[in-house]
């Protein structure tokens, strides 16, 4: 664990837990890990904490004594100054509804006690990694881009909600294009070849590899109102129903994944 990078040197995490063996804990391994640490006893202590030391991730319990982690999660979202922080879930409670609400809150993972602690950093590493992927564009405009690797569209959907941004995101993967419109934080046009609105934005969800490129404008044309943090949880359900009910492949996943989710609205119409 003595791999220490600069980009890890530089990042800043910020463990929030009632329970003093595991805080020291995580404390220990992420400093070994070459993170910068420092720990809160509830969500109280965290708030107070935010504004001098700025945390880049914060890994929260969710059960906690005067402040819990959802409603840490909540005022975190809320201030505009901390919109780009990563947030991490623990709890001992393996309910889905905990996970669903979790992410509703704008969280990016959700991992149950008693955990590997491999795995917890394999999951801190992933998460963090789209910072070093994700680059304000040259001009420092306001524009973003960055890989598709990883949760990186997710995560810049979620930013620009949060955000209430207003402008273009365009994302390509081999020789396709897709092409999102957003205003005040709402997809408001979506388009890849002939599909259009929501189709159009799992497509892009859907690829494993491209670039996006977000490009900031004072207005653009609004067709329809689709908001992200539902969309997001829509296209992780569907996305988890067709794992477990995939059907014979075509070849190809991506339009395999999108004839599934047209065939469960036409069952449900």
């Amino acid at each position: 664990m003595n791999n220490k990078t600069k980009a890890q040197m530089s990042k800043r995490v910020l463990i929030v837990d009632d329970e003093a063996r595991l805080r020291t804990i995580l404390e220990r391994v992420l400093n070994e890990r070459g993170y910068a640490v420092k720990t809160a006893v509830n969500g109280n202590d965290a708030l107070r904490q935010m504004p001098s030391f700025n945390p880049h991730l914060i890994i929260a319990d969710v059960a906690m004594p005067e402040m819990d982690g959802f409603e840490l999660c909540r005022n975190v979202r809320a201030d505009g100054r901390f919109g780009s922080v990563r947030f991490i879930f623990l709890t001992a409670k393996d309910a889905r509804e905990d996970e669903i609400e979790g992410l509703s809150l704008g969280a990016d993972d959700y991992i149950t006690k008693p955990f590997d602690v491999d795995k917890l950093l394999a999951r801190v590493d992933a998460r963090l990694r789209w910072l070093d992927n994700v680059k304000l564009g040259p001009s420092s405009d306001g524009s973003l881009e960055g890989s598709l690797a990883g949760r990186n569209l997710i995560d810049i959907l979620q930013i620009l909600e949060l955000g209430q941004k207003t402008g273009s995101v365009s994302v390509t993967s081999e020789n396709q294009e897709a092409i999102i419109l957003i205003s005040n934080g709402e997809v408001v046009q979506a388009t890849c070849g002939k599909k259009k609105g929501k189709i159009a934005v799992f497509t892009a969800l859907a690829w494993p590899e491209g670039r996006f490129f977000f490009n900031p404008f004072e207005e653009v044309q609004v067709e329809e109102r689709l908001k992200i943090t539902p969309l997001l949880l829509e296209w992780a359900k569907v996305a988890d129903e067709f794992e477990k009910n995939k059907p014979i492949s075509s070849g190809n996943i991506v339009e395999d994944f999108i004839r599934y989710v047209r065939e469960r609205e036409n069952e449900g119409s």
